[in-house]
């Protein structure tokens, strides 16, 4: 176990399995936009490629999502949340033309290690961001309603101590869209098949 040097010394277990959530800025419900969705989970896709921990669970809410991972030795759970939190929030806002001319902009993010991402993991994420952007200027025909994106500064996170204790935050993600009202048969979560490549045993 070891402290980590950001704002309220968060702890870090080493090899532990945590349940983690996040929250846009006011609780804002930006992901009641497919688009978004979409992106989040493909930032999740080139989280996961780029940080190499195991993910055992996952859903997205209007307003926030939760994690339940297994951070490896090399990047932490703060670094994987700072990934992920990062590149989703700018690539949104480059789909909403917040950022569109900025050019530190780019498919695998902004450091040494995201460079050497190349072939059908970046060009993918490349091509879908694209995409995106497209259909949301169709959408909504350069009228955007939606304010520049922006998470909570910080995120909760909850160490997982034993098996009984996995086993019911595997349950609460799952049934999370239900808990909070979500339209029937809410993709965004691990059960959905389409996303059955992000989950580890």
């Amino acid at each position: 176990m070891k402290l980590h040097r950001n704002s309220f010394k968060r702890i870090i277990f080493e090899d532990a399995v945590y349940f983690t959530t996040s929250k846009t800025h006011y609780n804002y419900p930006y992901f009641r936009e497919r688009i978004f969705c979409d992106l989040f989970v493909e930032n999740l896709r080139l989280c996961k490629q780029m940080k190499g921990f195991l993910l055992y669970g996952w859903v997205l809410n209007f307003d926030h999502f939760h994690l339940l991972i297994q951070p490896n030795d090399k990047w932490n759970i703060s670094n994987v949340m700072q990934f992920l939190k990062r590149n989703s929030a700018r690539n949104i806002n480059f789909i909403m033309g917040f950022n569109e001319n900025d050019e530190s902009i780019n498919p695998v993010g902004d450091n040494d290690h995201c460079r050497h991402l190349i072939g059908a993991v970046a060009w993918r994420y490349l091509k879908l961001k694209w995409l995106l952007q497209f259909r949301f200027r169709i959408k909504y025909l350069n009228n955007n309603p939606y304010p520049k994106f922006r998470w909570q500064k910080t995120f909760h996170d909850e160490y997982i101590r034993n098996e009984m204790a996995f086993d019911n935050h595997l349950d609460y993600i799952e049934y999370n869209p239900d808990k909070h009202g979500l339209p029937e048969n809410w993709p965004y979560v691990f059960t959905n098949p389409e996303y059955e490549d992000l989950i580890d045993e």
